[in-house]
């Protein structure tokens, strides 16, 4: 992006020829598209966040998208290690199933960690910094109960995607190991079910929020179905925030996301949408930044605005 480059910017998308106002730049289908099916269809996990929506019900979709993009980040991680050691894509049939996630490109652009593309969030930020920063401010409920329903659903994730990890890791389980001399009389030993958090799984699941919370987008599931879903759109989530757009997008009668030019744009040009408008009377400030980890039109660093208690996040004592 234009806006500080990849260090600090994050990634961008630019115009590659002249676009007058009006016209289509892009449609974005469904299947290209991060969406609750991708999880619930899933051949490793899907059984497993298929009964957890039904155990937890419809406020569970976020906890399963979440669940399921930090599955494939993770074994995305074990693909990248296996390769930086040496091996190849076509090594064996594990390596050639983790050289295809699907949506793996798109993973290696996202924010998983505080900074990358410039991605601030409260859920990055550690219990002491939250409690400094935030305590008697606007957005402290909000941080802590966020902060505490992502510990929540990592308790519950790891009973899901840790034995895919470790598999993928060749953790294997040895319980099943038949060594060992037992009279024909003595029952095989029970497994041992371990709670144990899988090593690297919080911080997988709590990138996968920020990027849930940050940057999906509310669409029709279809034409024929007025019932909208949270979908994450790789295409649409490269183009930086800005409060004066060059950009508009919006849902078509076919089921597609359709991007055009609100203004005419040059070649060269990057292209930047409005997220949300900053003048959105129905999500307050200190709301939009426990959300979205940033607050519009704001360009000066967050931890320093709320250090000097600024309004956006601290009630001010009317004077007498």
């Amino acid at each position: 992006s234009t806006r500080g480059g990849l260090e600090t910017g994050g990634y961008g998308a630019f115009a590659s020829e002249d676009v007058s106002r009006g016209e289509l730049l892009m449609k974005i289908p469904r299947k290209c598209c991060v969406t609750l099916d991708d999880a619930l269809n899933d051949n490793e996990c899907g059984a497993a966040f298929q009964g957890l929506m039904k155990k937890a019900g419809p406020g569970s979709e976020t906890v399963i998208l979440a669940g399921y993009l930090a599955k494939e980040y993770l074994l995305l991680q074990e693909y990248e290690r296996r390769i930086a050691e040496g091996s190849s894509p076509d090594d064996d049939s594990e390596m050639r199933r983790l050289s295809k996630i699907k949506f793996g490109p798109y993973l290696r652009t996202l924010p998983w960690k505080r900074g990358v593309n410039a991605q601030e969030h409260v859920l990055f930020w550690d219990n002491d910094y939250v409690d400094t920063l935030l305590k008697g401010s606007l957005a402290y409920e909000d941080a802590v109960e966020i902060r505490s329903s992502v510990t929540y659903a990592t308790k519950i994730l790891n009973g899901i995607i840790a034995p895919v990890v470790r598999k993928a890791r060749g953790e294997g389980d040895d319980s099943d190991d038949d060594s060992g001399f037992r009279f024909p009389w003595q029952p095989k030993p029970e497994k041992e079910s371990s709670n144990e958090i899988l090593d690297g799984l919080e911080d997988a699941v709590r990138g996968a929020f920020v990027i849930c919370l940050s940057r999906s987008f509310a669409a029709p599931i279809s034409a024929d179905i007025e019932k909208t879903e949270e979908r994450l759109e790789p295409m649409l989530d490269l183009l930086q925030h800005s409060n004066n757009p060059n950009i508009k997008h919006g849902n078509a009668l076919s089921g597609k996301i359709e991007v055009t030019a609100s203004v005419d744009i040059k070649s060269g040009d990057e292209l930047f949408n409005q997220y949300l408008g900053e003048e959105d009377e129905n999500m307050p400030y200190h709301k939009f930044f426990t959300r979205f980890g940033f607050v519009p039109g704001v360009v000066e660093p967050l931890a320093d605005l709320i250090a000097d208690r600024s309004t956006i996040f601290f009630p001010q004592r009317a004077s007498v």
